[in-house]
């Protein structure tokens, strides 16, 4: 018989961003929890509303699968006296198995005899297991919690009823005082408690009360209703797939409507009365059909369309308040010069460890020059650059960008045509924050690309230089996304730029070893989440990061090559980890790289020393590739440690010669070369 089997969470409304994400969970936890029981069955459907988390189980299996375990005991040696008889060890095993005599065997290890008995265990029944539900429950992790009344157990929210059906059994179990059944809730407002009669009637009858369990039928009804309505009315509104999930999130039965504001507000700028109506109010805006913005918002009621009207009123006075403040900013705002926001920044710190905001805009604008002549820029685009960096944190003193963080850099660019400021200036004071997450948009132009990176390297920089660095999971001033921003401008340009020669020669970190090894780890650490995003093995990742520089382009390149020869050229590719890692431990132990051809005493060593005289740029597991028969070769016929001082040190300049050429790519004693 195929069985379904229900679980329902029924707590008070869960935050809009942990949805999603919980209920993904809860599939997981009880897929692994049936699997871990040896509980067969074939799929996990998840449903999830502001109030209920949910999983139904289809094709479980009647009990666990019975097993038979073989048993170890005592060697026979033990087990049996000089007699042949049974020891007590030998009867004590097998009582402990429920076994007798007849039901032992003798199985011999490694030489020795053991006695052994197969065991066999009877599969117990699916109910039975399903009662220890609160375990998978009880193991949930949340991003926050609480605790309610006497409940000592956190949870993402309070619990109210849990439904737990086996076809149209309820499996009973209690957890933080709530007991299984199958009664669950419709609607908060609209619909009523219900019994559930089974898990295959579950989502028509909350649908009755009301509630529209399944997420991704929900999410697609809202999208719908608003594609309607934008055909009706002509309009054109953009799906914003992050709001789409969140409305979709925070309500069970989904209502959409449109109301309408001020044309007065229009004179506010678009990305402000966006920003208003999308990310506070959880509005979609309209366009018409020239791509105007619309004196309209378009929301999403939990309900239906009874006296949609007044919901429509409340919305329009919150947001007519909203907007109103947003045109007296703006307004404020353009009252002021540029001269009365450069100065405020004298007198607000980046943090109270480090000076003004403006004095940032001068480190950051003297540290330009640096970065550009590492990557050979042309001089009108590094003053271009130098000319954003020293205003391009003024923004931050306007009021709109007080009420609207949101818009820090946005507001800077809308403003920019009013103070004369040159285009390519403000798309660099808009693009300085970029990427805002791992993976996101990245500036456009050269310019914004050394803004960024001098600003993002001067933070990294100074913070770590107050001990600011972050531990563990803490990480308050986001500087492993500012690490991570420079790794992928970088890696997305075609520059290739040693970074650590510009950490070096910055004047903060020159001579300060502790502070120079802090911020290479910290890239290290970035770069290796890169690559293992691009699916590189652990140990390759490993020997590509503990390369000498910080050029992140190489090390992306070298790993994939690495990779690409261990899959598809294994016995290649262990023959180069194997040769260039004992030219590695011989070579990391001297310094010496002065070669004499002279000293040579045979032909492979001769022809070792010409090659590694000769290395140069190039691709470098072709070259790694052509240097293992010569290494291998040489190691054959000459003795590194030889008798003779002058040919010994030869010898080591040889290996150390290698070893730094190899060193600039990867440490190859990092490999796993046995696979």
């Amino acid at each position: 018989m195929s069985n379904q089997y229900l679980l329902e969470i029924g707590l008070e409304e869960v935050p809009a961003r942990f949805l999603l994400s919980l209920s993904e969970q809860l599939k997981t936890r009880v897929a692994d929890y049936l699997t871990e029981q040896r509980i067969e069955f074939s799929t996990i459907k998840t449903y999830a509303t502001p109030r209920r988390l949910a999983v139904i189980v289809d094709g479980l299996a009647e009990a666990q699968a019975d097993v038979t375990e073989v048993a170890k005991g005592p060697a026979m040696k033990i087990a049996k006296d000089e007699n042949g008889e049974w020891t007590k060890a030998a009867l004590g095993f097998l009582r402990g198995q429920q076994a007798s005599p007849e039901d032992s065997f003798v199985e011999e290890i490694k030489g020795v005899e053991y006695l052994h008995v197969n065991k066999f265990i009877k599969g117990k029944k699916t109910t039975d297991i399903l009662k220890n539900m609160p375990q998978v429950i009880k193991a949930m992790t949340f991003p926050v919690t609480m605790h309610w009344n006497a409940i000592e157990t956190p949870f993402i929210r309070p619990i109210h009823w849990f439904v737990s059906l086996l076809n149209e059994t309820v499996v009973p179990f209690e957890f933080v005082g709530v007991q299984a059944d199958r009664l669950t809730r419709g609607h908060r407002f609209l619909g009523h408690e219900v019994s559930i009669k089974s898990p295959a009637t579950y989502v028509e009858q909350l649908k009755a009360e009301f509630v529209l369990a399944d997420f991704t039928e929900r999410q697609a009804i809202i999208k719908s209703q608003i594609e309607s309505l934008a055909n009706e009315k002509n309009w054109i509104v953009p799906i914003d797939e992050d709001l789409l999930e969140e409305v979709t999130s925070i309500v069970e039965w989904p209502t959409v409507f449109y109301g309408e504001f001020e044309e007065e507000y229009l004179k506010v700028p678009e990305q402000v009365l966006i920003t208003a109506m999308k990310d506070h109010q959880r509005y979609f805006y309209a366009l018409n059909q020239a791509n105007q913005l619309l004196p309209i918002f378009i929301s999403v009621r939990n309900g239906n369309s009874d006296h949609l009207e007044n919901v429509i009123k409340g919305n329009k006075k919150v947001l007519r308040a909203r907007l109103e403040d947003a045109l007296f900013f703006y307004e404020e705002d353009l009252k002021q010069d540029l001269a009365f926001y450069l100065n405020k920044l004298t007198s607000v710190n980046e943090h109270f460890k480090l000076g003004s905001l403006a004095d940032k805009q001068q480190r950051v604008a003297a540290f330009i020059p640096l970065i550009a002549a590492s990557v050979q820029v042309d001089q009108a685009t590094t003053n271009t650059a130098i000319e954003a960096a020293k205003i391009y944190k003024y923004d931050l003193m306007t009021q709109t960008v007080g009420e609207f963080d949101e818009l820090q850099g946005e507001i800077g660019y809308v403003y920019a045509p009013h103070y004369g400021i040159d285009e390519q200036v403000a798309i660099a004071i808009r693009e300085q924050y970029l990427p805002k997450s791992s993976g996101g948009q990245l500036p456009t132009t050269t310019a914004s690309k050394l803004l960024t990176l001098a600003d993002k390297l001067d933070t990294l920089i100074h913070y770590f230089s107050v001990d600011l660095i972050p531990t563990g999971s803490n990480d308050p001033y986001a500087l492993r996304r500012q690490a991570m921003g420079v790794v992928e401008i970088l890696l997305s340009t075609d520059w290739q730029i040693d970074l650590l020669a510009i950490l070096e020669n910055h004047s903060v970190v020159k001579g300060n070893n502790e502070l120079l090894k802090h911020l290479i780890d910290f890239f290290n650490a970035r770069m290796s989440v890169a690559l293992e995003r691009e699916q590189i093995d652990f140990d390759i990742i490993q020997a590509v990061v503990a390369s000498k520089g910080l050029n992140f382009k190489l090390m992306v390149e070298t790993a994939k090559a690495l990779q690409a020869k261990k899959d598809n050229e294994p016995e290649n590719y262990r023959a180069i980890v194997e040769a260039i890692s004992r030219v590695v431990n011989l070579g990391s132990k001297a310094e010496n790289t002065h070669l004499d051809l002279a000293l040579a005493q045979t032909e492979s060593e001769k022809t070792l020393i010409g090659l590694a005289q000769s290395l140069g740029l190039g691709n470098v597991l072709d070259t790694l590739q052509h240097l293992v028969a010569p290494i291998n070769h040489y190691f054959e016929e000459n003795m590194v440690n030889d008798q003779d001082e002058k040919i010994k040190a030869n010898r080591y300049a040889t290996m150390t010669t290698l070893t730094q050429y190899v060193l600039d790519y990867l440490d190859p004693r990092l490999l796993i070369s046995k696979f």
